[in-house]
């Protein structure tokens, strides 16, 4: 499988934004229409869209559904959605609709019976994230600091059924200094299912060092909004 340079679009209240290592107080507006990025990301050759709704990653409820219900009908490529998605019931509406992935950050850490039944249900289409401050994982929109090392999590996970996790370095992310190497790859190795690397990838050196240590693919997003990299280039 070929690796996957993934374009993040991060919505909080309807816009696209960036946060600085997930402060909602550092945020910087990009656009009012998520949707436009979408098909611009998709235009420059995105095989997959990453998308995060900051507002219910915050509250626990999803609150730009509409607006990634627009961007998944505007585009042709396959969009994964994360932020505040807690409920049977929400999973289910956004895979019906044609959410190609559905990440659980919060919910797998504090409810594995939700993780266990939705991982039978729908397989693939849920993924993990690995929100991570040093070797433990964070959760709530990164706001709560659980005490939950990364390692035995991400194993819990996958002995209920997750199949792919998506790991952040939570200091990197935003700070457009490279991603934590050493980090992605000790977690990439320790944990036997596919890992989409996120934080910090800034320049195509960078995707070619993450092609080398055993990821499926990388999430891209500040780089990509100030111009420091162009998405024809990564995915090229």
């Amino acid at each position: 499988m070929s690796f996957e340079v993934i374009p993040a679009i991060d919505i909080l209240g309807g816009k696209v934004v960036r946060l600085k290592q997930g402060r909602y107080d550092a945020a910087v507006v990009y656009s009012d229409n998520p949707v436009e990025f979408a098909q611009k990301w998709a235009a420059a050759g995105a095989k997959r869209i990453h998308v995060v709704d900051l507002d219910g990653a915050r509250s626990g409820t999803p609150e730009n559904v509409e607006v990634i219900k627009n961007i998944i009908k505007e585009i042709s490529i396959p969009v994964q959605v994360g932020g505040g998605i807690r409920y049977h019931a929400v999973i289910a509406d956004l895979i019906k609709f044609g959410v190609d992935r559905v990440i659980l950050g919060t919910t797998a850490i504090k409810n594995p019976n939700l993780l266990t039944n939705v991982c039978e249900k729908y397989g693939e289409k849920i993924a993990v994230a690995i929100d991570a401050k040093g070797e433990v994982a964070a959760g709530e929109g990164w706001m709560y600091v659980t005490k939950k090392n990364i390692f035995t999590f991400a194993k819990e996970a996958t002995t209920l059924g997750v199949k792919r996790f998506i790991y952040t370095d939570i200091s990197r992310d935003g700070m457009l200094e490279g991603p934590n190497f050493a980090g992605i790859e000790k977690f990439a190795a320790e944990i036997k299912v596919p890992v989409i690397a996120s934080g910090g990838v800034t320049t195509k050196e960078d995707i070619e060092r993450l092609k080398t240590i055993g990821v499926e693919g990388c999430i891209v997003g500040k780089a990509l909004y100030d111009g420091k990299v162009r998405l024809e280039e990564l995915v090229a």
